[in-house]
């Protein structure tokens, strides 16, 4: 095996193991790693038509590794759906028990409709949990609030 062929196989390798070992998967690592396959074979077919494959397949692997890392980190991923009810799951969400703690801290019923709304928070609520609500303070407003989104 000549030095070329050991540097394409040894970049190709790093590319494979690179993406099998990454467990926290970001836009730009799946992306340098795509990128970086790709420029690695297109570089290796456009350089060895000068006989210089290995270098072609080093600088296109460097070159899309760069251009995919890049790409992959101005693309932004979907938010997680729920799998039992096929929802999307809002970060921003709000509980029950949010809204309890608003409540006793003072905040204006307002002010937390105003919450629920910014947060675009969802509730099903029981008439258990309405029960609840009311035992807590919650104003009515609030409540209904909670069942409207």
């Amino acid at each position: 095996m000549n030095k070329n062929a050991a540097v394409f196989i040894t970049g190709i390798t790093l590319a494979f193991f690179t993406l099998g070992c990454q467990s926290a998967k970001t836009n730009a690592v799946e992306g340098a790693v795509i990128g970086g396959l790709i420029g690695a074979g297109a570089g290796g077919i456009i350089g060895h038509q000068s006989h210089h494959g290995a270098e072609g397949a080093g600088i296109g692997l460097a070159a899309g590794a760069l251009t995919g890392a890049i790409v992959g980190s101005q693309i932004e991923k979907k938010p997680a759906q729920n799998t039992t009810t096929g929802a999307t799951q809002n970060p921003n969400q709000m509980t029950i028990a949010q809204i309890v703690d608003l409540t006793k801290q003072g905040a204006h019923p307002a002010v937390i409709v105003d919450r629920i709304k910014l947060t675009n928070s969802k509730f099903n609520l029981t008439e258990n949990d309405v029960q609840y609500l009311k035992q807590e303070g919650v104003n009515q407003q609030v409540i209904d609030a909670m069942r409207a989104n």
